[in-house]
């Protein structure tokens, strides 16, 4: 309790910044405002490797499409798994369980594609830990969940069918 207090008065004062304590390079380059309000997975795609000036249209990236985005390949078989319920009937409350067990993964985001704004949730992962979450999220419709992690410096995705009985955003 004491070191929290002291780590805010710190901060607040200016005298330290989250950076110096927490680092910089592992964590501060994924949290901007253009990765999580990204309109369409290539949008996002792009923010995540630092590309802001690209203007950030509403687009769904079809099927056929996703291996044409630059820098985004399709995982391997069993690399990347989604566990989610392939009907739901109310979108505003949706389980999912992602694992990834693609090695040196350093970040993982979970997209619902047709919702206004896809990114749902993206973890940063530290050195030397499981890759794996368990969220509930809202989705706006019938869509694909998307996976997107970052290994190495590249991007690997997997996608999920999830038909909604009652959508849960509203756009």
């Amino acid at each position: 309790m004491r070191v929290a207090a002291g780590l805010a008065l710190a901060f607040g004062s200016g005298l330290l910044k989250p950076s110096e304590v927490f680092g910089a390079q592992a964590w501060g380059t994924d949290w901007n405002g253009a990765v999580y309000s990204a309109r369409s997975l290539e949008a996002f795609v792009r923010a995540m490797k630092g590309d802001t000036t690209t203007p950030n249209e509403v687009r769904t990236v079809t099927r056929s499409e996703r291996g044409k985005v630059a820098g985004l390949v399709e995982a391997a078989a069993g690399d990347i798994e989604i566990d989610a319920p392939e009907l739901a009937e109310n979108g505003t409350n949706v389980p999912v369980t992602v694992r990834c067990h693609i090695p040196d993964t350093d970040f993982v985001a979970l997209l619902a594609d047709l919702n206004p704004y896809p990114v749902c949730v993206g973890f940063n992962v530290l050195p030397d830990t499981d890759p794996s979450f368990s969220v509930r999220i809202k989705v706006a419709k019938s869509s694909n969940l998307v996976v997107v992690t970052r290994a190495k410096g590249k991007f690997y995705y997997t996608l999920r069918d999830i038909t909604v009985m009652i959508g849960g955003c509203l756009g």
